[in-house]
């Protein structure tokens, strides 16, 4: 039987939301900063089934407002994420899917159905060799599909989010960005977690280089956003 990551609650994951969190295991890009690398492993050990998912949503109906779909990627498992999706709306429940744009075909299909869309921007299409898996073709006409039809959804009912590792990420990077987006998209902007870093100097820069990123990213558009 299928088992899948599950978080009871998060205040974070869905704007406006109580929610629980579903997991997919799985991914075709391979960033390095990823911070679901264990996930298949942990999906395994201590997964939930969607049996068990339902019985606990059924439960807690008066607090769970809506479910977030993420992953490791989502969309590579098509069947699986129209059957949730679908568990999850018969419940009475809102539905947040994150992807990271590499199946606009699915996203243009389940726009129709899900309440909100959130969508990884990692660093300028043309970088996306970077971090992509072996496999992943044609990366670069699928994203701009994918924030196509993003953008053809209300304002509120989708995000871009883009993580801000300095490997993947920098001025002209966001200006880049910034040119494919609309005025008027919600575009978060966050804080790459590394490991504590303790020397003054580098965390001044580090918030510097946050600071420029975030000027960058209001130049573009008026809903621009950092998320620590």
């Amino acid at each position: 039987m299928r088992k899948y990551g599950f978080l009871k609650h998060s205040l974070v994951d869905y704007p406006g939301e109580v929610c629980s969190v579903v997991f997919l295991p799985g991914c075709n890009f391979r960033c390095p900063y990823c911070h679901n690398k264990d996930l298949p492993q942990a999906v395994n050990d201590n997964g939930w089934t969607l049996q068990q998912i339902v019985q606990y949503l059924q439960e807690a109906r008066s607090l769970i407002t809506a479910v977030c779909i993420t992953g490791g990627e989502p969309t590579l498992m098509p069947e699986t994420l129209r059957f949730l999706v679908k568990s999850f709306k018969d419940l009475g429940l809102k539905v947040k899917l994150d992807s990271n744009g590499s199946h606009p075909e699915l996203l243009e299909e389940l726009s129709k159905t899900v309440d909100y869309i959130a969508m990884d921007l990692k660093t300028s299409l043309q970088r996306y060799s970077e971090i992509i898996a072996p496999g992943c073709s044609d990366i670069e006409h699928k994203l701009q599909a994918s924030m196509q039809c993003l953008m053809q959804r209300p304002m509120k009912a989708y995000e871009f989010r883009t993580t801000l590792a300095w490997d993947f990420v920098d001025e002209t990077v966001m200006h880049d960005l910034g040119k494919l987006i609309k005025p008027d998209s919600y575009w978060y902007l966050q804080h790459w977690r590394r490991d504590k870093v303790s020397e003054t100097d580098t965390l001044i820069a580090e918030r510097e280089c946050i600071n420029n990123c975030y000027a960058i990213a209001k130049k573009y558009t008026q809903h621009a956003f950092l998320r620590e």
